[in-house]
């Protein structure tokens, strides 16, 4: 009986904790990932942090309104991986964010690519990732051709 209780203690412990890392990491319920935005403003903070880092900024909307907006990003480990350092973004750059707008319309956004003044651009690793592999696939595809 001692053995059942244990295994039943650890089977409910795993789905507990399976529940609340899911819930923490879930993307859909807070963002529309069939829809982007752009909006264009100047940063006034970047916060190089986990869970997810976060960047402010200010963006003039067609009325003259100046409207804060929240852009998320995936947390530091996974984008110091890719080069990224707490000054990659600056305050008080001016650029032009793509990314996943919330299902409610605030002004917030998951991001999927960031243009600065001078027309460098810093991506999501997913769409890096996916440009790598179609890049590839044509590469073989053009291989492919060139044998026959």
């Amino acid at each position: 009986m001692t053995l059942l209780r244990s295994f039943a203690f650890l089977l409910l412990t795993q789905l507990v904790w399976v529940t609340v890392a899911g819930a923490h990491h879930s993307f859909s319920p807070v963002y529309d990932g069939k829809r982007q935005v752009t909006v264009v403003g100047v940063v006034t903070q970047f916060k190089f942090a986990n869970p997810h880092a976060l960047m402010s900024m200010d963006v003039t909307d067609e009325t003259g309104k100046v409207v804060k907006w929240t852009v998320e990003f995936a947390g530091n480990l996974n984008l110091s991986e890719k080069g990224w350092t707490a000054n990659t973004i600056q305050a008080h750059e001016r650029v032009t964010v793509t990314g996943n707008p919330t299902h409610t319309g605030s002004p917030r956004m998951f991001f999927t690519k960031l243009v600065r003044a001078d027309g460098t651009e810093l991506l999501r690793e997913d769409t890096l990732r996916s440009k790598a592999i179609d890049e590839d696939r044509r590469q073989r595809a053009l291989q492919r051709s060139q044998a026959k």
